[in-house]
């Protein structure tokens, strides 16, 4: 009889349970699953299923197939259903915001020119100056740093709040210079 070590067995035991699992992923039950959530994207996505159970941790893997193969289906259908559903899912990054090249033009906007007149800069100028003082000043910084995120470290203001007020600014320009 052959002895192994407690590491090794620990290790046996835990690469059988991932190999189990792998082998439940690749059987019919499951391949109606797969095609039920990933309609014609099915094959891509029990290959990622089968990139997620792989580098799962294996010790609650283990608690998961030695439950029952019903209780790891469910897990399964859970992750599947991640994958495709949720925008954090890489099913769904990498299939949902592709668009068709129809679609795509829906988007493309026509280019307006810029007037940089005079009296364009003028106006803008005046509308600046015009701003209430908490408002000037943001914008100011905000040129000076170049970004939402600096202003907000600098001034320890949320950044949304900075982004909310910048947003704000441009309408009000706009609507001065219109």
């Amino acid at each position: 009889m052959l002895h192994l070590g407690r590491g090794i067995k620990t290790r046996l035991i835990k690469l059988i349970t991932t190999l189990e699992a792998i082998k439940w992923l690749y059987d019919e039950e499951f391949e109606s699953v797969f095609k039920n959530i990933g309609k014609d994207l099915w094959e891509d996505l029990r290959q990622e299923v089968a990139l997620i159970v792989l580098e799962y941790d294996k010790e609650k893997l283990e608690q998961i197939v030695g439950k029952t193969k019903q209780v790891f289906k469910f897990w399964i259908v859970r992750i599947c259903c991640n994958q495709i559903h949720s925008k954090y899912g890489k099913m769904w990054r990498m299939y949902n915001q592709i668009l068709a090249v129809e679609d795509v033009t829906k988007f493309i906007k026509e280019e307006e020119e810029i007037d940089n007149s005079e009296k364009t800069i003028a106006l803008i100028e005046t509308s600046i100056k015009d701003l209430y003082w908490y408002d000037r000043e943001i914008l100011m910084m905000y040129i000076d740093l170049g970004s939402v995120r600096k202003v907000s470290a600098r001034t320890g203001i949320p950044h949304t709040s900075i982004f909310i007020t910048i947003k704000n600014i441009r309408k009000c320009i706009k609507k001065s210079i219109q």
